[in-house]
């Protein structure tokens, strides 16, 4: 794990989500300048709830999220809800009525090999 300052305490502490580079890229391409603030968003949620805390369903929110903090806070929502939701919407083609369900991303795996040998 990583150790962060944990600055409104002073302490320092290891940030369970982010012990994957990947992860940390995708977030600082994705959302910026607000890259430090979807890492608090985050980190705030899966001490809350530990479920929460497996880089598929992270890689999942962040996707989903598309670089909008409000869409990952909204997004948050859905996988505290139900993980699985975030996980189909993430990875799954096909979604809308008459079509054919279809595995497109695994996220099982990095951002960058997700798309690769993907299996149902």
């Amino acid at each position: 794990m990583i150790p962060q300052r944990n600055h409104s305490r002073g302490r320092w502490r290891a940030f369970k989500m982010i012990e994957k580079t990947d992860i940390i890229q995708r977030i600082k391409f994705d959302f910026g300048q607000n890259a430090d603030e979807a890492i608090r968003v985050l980190q705030e949620n899966i001490d809350q709830v530990e479920y929460l805390n497996h880089e598929r369903i992270i890689r999942c929110i962040i996707y989903l999220s598309k670089g909008s903090i409000d869409e990952l806070k909204h997004v948050i929502n859905q996988a505290k809800q139900d993980p699985r939701d975030v996980m189909l919407w993430a990875e799954y083609e096909g979604l809308n009525e008459n079509e054919v369900l279809k595995r497109v991303r695994d996220f099982n795996k990095t951002f960058e090999d997700c798309e690769n040998n993907v299996k149902e």
